[in-house]
């Protein structure tokens, strides 16, 4: 016996009515995953030297376009990490701190044929935590502050690529800025040099370096290691691994 045409229907009818209630959810997914895509990158990363260590992670948004375009810049990163410093305030003339920090940023991103520009200004906060009390020491406490933030990108052929950016801020009285040259020696390698220093109320340090990074399907992993030179602690060598991820 064959069943009739109503039977052999209901369910064909049942799963259409389930996939068209599914479809809007599922749709808007879609359209939520698509307004993101190329707007949205992620970054983490660690740096350590003899005596001191940080690590960082964060995350930027364009929101009105692809980051390959102009357009308005959203920024937030979080950090802490713990580090020594010379001082004849505590017994044996070394003290050790704790420190973490966090900024919103809001910037814009400049495009002028092989450079892209962009600059950011917000709001950070800054707490530090001694071991031993340091009277002489004004990074102590919990700071907020203004943070300026300006990169700079240039590729000057298929192969070479020199970036640089200045920052600074009033929670702590941190100057900084950098410099990078990388050459593509092949499509999944990128070597060069990178040079940086910085300063706030109690130290002044600069470091030089090489790079190597491994490009792999957008993302980027990045490793690098040089000498560090700093007024208020030993020199010594300094090594740096990071990761770039877009959505």
């Amino acid at each position: 016996m064959f069943p009739s045409p109503a039977r052999s229907c209901a369910p064909i009818l049942a799963a259409t009515a389930v996939v068209a209630c599914l479809a809007p959810g599922a749709a808007a997914e879609e359209n939520a995953e698509a307004s993101l895509r190329r707007r949205l990158y992620f970054y983490t990363g660690v740096d350590i030297a003899r005596d001191n260590g940080y690590g960082w992670g964060g995350m930027a948004w364009a929101p009105f376009a692809a980051m390959d375009r102009e357009g308005l810049r959203v920024r937030t990163q979080t950090g802490g990490g713990r580090y020594r410093y010379r001082t004849r305030a505590v017994p044996g003339g070394w003290n050790t701190g704790n420190k973490m920090d966090g900024e919103v940023l809001l910037g814009w991103q400049f495009l002028r044929g092989a450079h892209a520009l962009a600059l950011y200004g917000g709001v950070n906060v800054v707490d530090n935590r001694l071991d031993q009390p340091d009277p002489g020491n004004r990074d102590q406490g919990t700071q907020f502050g203004a943070r300026f933030v300006a990169e700079w990108f240039y590729r000057l052929d298929e192969r070479w690529t020199l970036t640089a950016a200045l920052s600074a801020s009033t929670a702590d009285g941190t100057y900084g800025g950098r410099a990078t040259a990388g050459w593509r020696a092949v499509d999944w390698l990128d070597v060069g040099v990178e040079t940086g220093a910085t300063t706030d109320w109690l130290d002044e340090s600069a470091r030089v370096g090489l790079f190597i990074a491994c490009p792999l399907d957008g993302r980027e992993l990045r490793a690098a290691a040089g000498w560090r030179w700093s007024s208020d602690s030993d020199d010594s060598p300094y090594g740096t691994v990071s990761l770039f991820m877009p959505f």
